[in-house]
């Protein structure tokens, strides 16, 4: 496990500076979009713009790859992502915000495919559980310490964007210079929708509605803070601890997975994250650490929604057929993040702030009636037949899946894949036949 870590520190050292950068762009962005006049409604659709980006670039750089190769596409998208955080300063347009917030996701997904991919072929089947938990720790404390460091911005000087720029530039040295050979890169195939949803509605309705939920956090929480009257320093502590308590609760609420139904776990999470959110609609900032708490209670039980439902797709499937899967569920995880901003935003600008929350809440409690309706439907995997809970960094790409230490990459035919039903074996899972194609 060491050899493993120190022959990976570039990685790991480079993927720490871009969620720094990242989280001071996601706060200062924000900020300075509320504090410039623009709309909540015009907010939200600058903001959504990364998860536009981000949703292509997981789509499109993985053909870059293999034409490029790592080294050159991290530094060609690093580039991108620098220049993208200087243009922000050129003028206070949305037009153009929302364009440069395009080409920065369409950036960073690129650059965690290339680091995922890497990681994984510096993984051993000994090692790979360990490699996925530095790098989920890693990811998580940048982007909390970049969310933290928005917090210094003044609303005038331009130091923050200039910081973030400089540390996206800089990430790409360690790789650059790397002696070790870039690997090899293979696309994980997916899974088309029907075939994900025959296997588990809940994961996919559940991945869904947690891209949406996240993208709402992440997209227009530094506005709601920056609206309702929080300083910088009380904004960036409000959206950091959305993060910081995701960290914390991963490994109890997986456990507590591990040892029960994971759809009672994920109604328990769904019912917590609910009423916090419910309770923090109604809190006003003159109870800000009441809210904090809130806010917290919130982040640690919501977020770990994003690792159960792929542990419990996991559950019904083969180690071969894990991959493909967990890649299809968070394709459905990007597609619901391009709608949080815009749409929260939208609500916030025609009911109030307090939408903010309320809307968080009322997902949560949908998404507890769909399980309740998917346990009347469905006996449970016994718990001794479940797979281990592994926490996967929801800040990632499919291509992280691949790093969990219970899958295996399929190596059937593909045609094959399409004329049989590869889960056709498994004991579990209650799903039609689907028709050979003639």
């Amino acid at each position: 496990m060491f050899r493993s870590l120190m022959s990976s520190w570039p990685l790991f050292f480079g993927i720490l500076l871009i969620m720094i950068g990242n989280g001071i762009l996601v706060f200062l962005l924000g900020v300075r979009a509320s504090s410039a006049g623009f709309t909540t409604t015009v907010s939200g659709l600058i903001m959504g713009g990364y998860f536009i980006g981000f949703f292509g670039g997981s789509h499109l750089v993985p053909k870059i790859l293999q034409d490029v190769g790592h080294i050159r596409t991290f530094g060609a998208l690093s580039a991108i992502a620098s220049a993208a955080v200087l243009v922000h300063i050129i003028a206070v347009d949305p037009v153009l915000w929302t364009a440069m917030r395009l080409f920065t996701g369409f950036a960073y997904a690129g650059m965690y495919i290339v680091v995922e991919s890497w990681l994984n072929d510096k993984s051993t089947n000994e090692t790979r559980g360990q490699m996925l938990a530095v790098y989920m720790i890693i990811t998580m404390a940048g982007l909390s310490a970049g969310q933290l460091l928005g917090g210094l911005d003044d609303g005038l000087t331009t130091i923050l964007f200039l910081t973030a720029s400089i540390l996206v530039s800089v990430a790409v040295v360690p790789i650059l210079v790397t002696a070790s050979q870039a690997p090899e890169f293979s696309e994980p195939e997916t899974l088309p929708l029907r075939r994900l949803f025959q296997i588990s509605p809940l994961a996919l309705v559940g991945m869904g509605l947690q891209g949406f939920t996240t993208s709402m956090i992440f997209g227009m929480g530094a506005v709601f803070a920056n609206i309702i009257g929080m300083t910088n320093q009380q904004g960036s502590i409000f959206l950091a601890s959305f993060t910081i308590a995701n960290v914390v609760m991963q490994y109890p609420v997986g456990r507590l997975s591990d040892r029960f139904d994971r759809r009672l776990v994920i109604l328990f999470v769904a019912s917590i994250s609910a009423l916090a959110a419910a309770i923090a609609s109604v809190v006003g900032l003159s109870n800000y650490w009441v809210l904090l708490g809130l806010t917290a209670l919130f982040g640690g039980f919501s977020m770990t929604i994003y690792s159960l439902c792929i542990a419990h797709a996991n559950d019904y499937l083969s180690p071969s057929q894990m991959v493909g899967t967990a890649s299809a569920l968070i394709t459905v995880n990007g597609i619901g993040a391009i709608f949080g901003p815009p749409i929260i935003a939208a609500f916030m600008d025609i009911f109030g702030n307090y939408m903010f929350f309320a809307m968080l809440s009322g997902i949560h409690i949908g998404l507890g009636l769909f399980v309740l309706t998917r346990m009347s439907l469905r006996e449970a995997v016994p718990a001794e037949a479940q797979g281990p809970f592994i926490a996967v960094p929801d800040q990632g790409t499919a291509v992280a899946a691949s790093l969990n230490p219970e899958t295996a990459w399929s190596e059937q035919d593909p045609e094959l894949v399409k004329a049989e039903d590869p889960l056709a074996d498994n004991p579990y899972l209650d799903m039609p036949n689907p028709q050979k194609p003639s």
